[in-house]
Formats: structure tokens, C-alpha cells, sequence
């Protein structure tokens, strides 16, 4: 159960990821993205089912937030893959969807750590026809007795809009 805990946390903290190919989409324009967020991840312990709250400074929207919910799976004694989608909102309101895939491991101590790969697609605003990925590691730290973790993400990529 606590290795469970551990790995959700680490899906969370996705740090959305080091440099990435984007999908540029036809008639738009490529530009870097890079996404550095902090929050917390709670995890249902039950179904492996986690939320992730963050915010932090996303290029191309400044502050920003993140809300992330997926799910994870268990691959062996402490590795774990993760699966779900995240919606981030600029400072304006825009917003920007995503899903994304990762895996890790946990750690020493109740964490986890590992990579996540995030595919941009749509959104509101600038972003309704945008496209991209990005990719990076993700760490996750237990906060106490509960599933919850304190998350830190970092990423970078390209996105076309």
C-alpha cells in the first residue's frame, strides 16, 4: 500500500518533461514550452486514482495552474507506469489540454521518481487548435501519514499555435 502511495506520488509530480518533438499543426507556429509547477498530488490508495493541484510559470501563459488526474498501475515490486490528462490555465484564463504517460520507481523514504511524456492538444483562446509535446522527470515526497505528496515538474517542448 505504501509502495502504491509512493508511486502515485510520483505520477503526479510529472515535471512535464525535458525536450520534446513537437506536432506542430499545419499553418501554426513552433515556439519552445517550458513548464516548471510545484503542488500536491493525492492519491486514492484504494484504486490508484490520483489528482495533482499545481501552479508555477508555464512559457507563453506566465502564471499559471495545473489540475491532473490519472491513474496508476502497478508494474512490479516498486516500478509503476502513469496514464491521465491535465488541463493548465494561463493567467489570462486560456487553457491548454494534455494527456500524458510516464513510469518510475519509488524510492528511499516513501517517494518516487521517474519520467512523464505530456501530447498537447487544444485548448481555449490561443490555444483551441494548439499541439505539442513535452517530456521530463518528476519527483514525488511524501508529506506525512496520508497520500499526499508535494510535487515538482519540469519540462520542456514545443508547442504550435
Amino acid at each position: 500500500m505504501r509502495k502504491a502511495i509512493m508511486i502515485a506520488g510520483l505520477v503526479l509530480a510529472f515535471g512535464v518533461l525535458a525536450p520534446a518533438t513537437a506536432l506542430g499543426k499545419a499553418g501554426g507556429t513552433d515556439r519552445p514550452i517550458s513548464v516548471h509547477q510545484s503542488g500536491t498530488t493525492v492519491v486514492d490508495v484504494g484504486t490508484l486514482a490520483f489528482t495533482t493541484e499545481t501552479t508555477g510559470i508555464v512559457s507563453h501563459m506566465g502564471k499559471s495552474t495545473a489540475e491532473i488526474e490519472g491513474v496508476i498501475t502497478l508494474t512490479g515490486p516498486d516500478t509503476f507506469t502513469i496514464a491521465g490528462s491535465a488541463v493548465i490555465v494561463a493567467a489570462n484564463g486560456d487553457e491548454l489540454f494534455g494527456t500524458f504517460t510516464g513510469s518510475g520507481t519509488n524510492t528511499p523514504g516513501g517517494g518516487s521518481e521517474g519520467t512523464v511524456d505530456v501530447t498537447y492538444s487544444g485548448g481555449t483562446g490561443r490555444f483551441t487548435n494548439a499541439s505539442g509535446t513535452a517530456s521530463g522527470p518528476f519527483t514525488q515526497t511524501p508529506t506525512g501519514t496520508t497520500a499526499t505528496f508535494a510535487t515538482d515538474i519540469s519540462q520542456s517542448g514545443t508547442i504550435s499555435y
